[in-house]
C-alpha cells in the first residue's frame, strides 16, 4: 500500500530579497554620505523616521551603477518565486530617490511603506555594539536594532505575516515599495549607517 500524500503549495505574498554588498561597496556608500552629510541635503521633511539625520544622496554615474546587478539578480529571483511569467514586466527601471541614514542612540523608523514600485536598504556599517545588544535582549519580538517588514492582518498562527531580521554590515534587502515596515530603536551610544531608496518601473509605450 502507498501512503505517500501528493501535493502542491503556492507562493503567497510579497517577494522580500536578500544579499550581501562586497566591502568595496560599503566604503562606497559611506564614503558618497559623507559628501552630502550637510544641512543642504537635509530629507527628514520627506521621510518616516524618528532620526536626527537623513540626508538626500546627490545622484552620480558612481552611486548609482553598482545598483544594477542587484536588481537584475532581485528581477531573476522574483520571476522564480512568483512561478510564472510577468503579463507585463517593466522595460527599464530607474533609481527614483535614494538617501542615507545615520541612526543613533533610541532613535527608530515606525511602521511605514515608501513611494515607486520597488524599495531597498542597504547597511554599510552596522557597529558591533548594536549586534551584541541585541543578542542580549529577552523578549518576543527582534529586538533592538531589528527591522520587521509585514503583511495582512495577523489573524492566526496558521500563515506567516511578519519577517524580523537583525541586519548585519553589508546586508542589502530589496522589496516592493508597499510593504510596510518598521525599525526597531538601540540602546547602544553608537551610529548605524543605512542607505535607502526607491525604484520605479517603465514600460513601454509610456512616457
Amino acid at each position: 500500500m502507498d501512503d505517500r500524500i501528493l501535493y502542491t503549495y503556492y507562493h503567497w505574498g510579497p517577494f522580500l530579497f536578500q544579499t550581501k554588498l562586497t566591502l568595496e561597496e560599503c566604503q562606497m556608500l559611506l564614503a558618497e554620505g559623507q559628501k552630502c552629510r550637510n544641512k543642504s541635503n537635509d530629507y527628514r521633511d520627506q521621510l518616516a523616521g524618528h532620526l536626527s539625520e537623513e540626508y538626500r544622496l546627490i545622484y552620480s554615474k558612481k552611486l548609482t551603477s553598482w545598483f544594477q546587478k542587484y536588481i537584475k539578480a532581485y528581477m531573476n529571483g522574483y520571476e522564480k518565486w512568483r512561478g510564472v511569467p510577468q503579463l507585463n514586466p517593466p522595460s527599464s527601471l530607474e533609481v527614483s530617490s535614494m538617501w542615507i541614514n545615520y541612526m543613533k542612540s533610541n532613535e527608530f523608523n515606525p511602521p511605514h511603506n515608501h513611494n515607486g514600485d520597488l524599495s531597498f536598504v542597504a547597511y554599510p556599517d552596522v557597529p558591533t555594539e548594536i549586534i551584541k545588544e541585541n543578542k542580549l535582549y529577552k523578549g518576543t519580538t527582534i529586538g533592538p536594532g531589528g527591522i520587521s517588514w509585514f503583511y495582512g492582518y495577523h489573524l492566526n498562527q496558521q500563515y506567516l505575516d511578519e519577517v524580523r531580521i537583525m541586519p548585519q554590515a553589508g546586508d542589502l534587502f530589496i522589496f516592493p515599495s508597499s510593504l510596510k515596515h518598521w525599525v526597531y530603536p538601540f540602546r547602544s551610544e553608537v551610529e548605524r549607517v543605512s542607505v535607502s531608496g526607491n525604484i520605479k518601473f517603465n514600460y513601454k509605450g509610456t512616457l
